[in-house]
């Protein structure tokens, strides 16, 4: 193997490693932007959850009263 060959093999390594970086950066991006929708989609249903409840204990409460009477 001669020098010419080595650098066209350690120039094709260093291509290879730049090629899984970038595939890398770009599927932790796609990562990223579904975290996000996760996060945003969690919120909501927290939301409902908490209105939810509120209606429960309400209509507890409701039931106790008229029960009382």
């Amino acid at each position: 193997m001669d020098i010419a060959e080595l650098v066209q093999y350690l120039n094709r390594m260093s291509s290879s490693i730049s090629e899984i970086g970038d595939k890398t950066s770009s599927g932790l991006q796609n990562i990223e932007i579904r975290l996000s929708d996760l996060d945003s989609t969690f919120t909501m249903t927290n939301v409902l959850l908490f209105i939810l409840i509120i209606v429960v204990a309400l209509n507890t409460f409701l039931k106790w009263k008229n029960s009382k009477n």
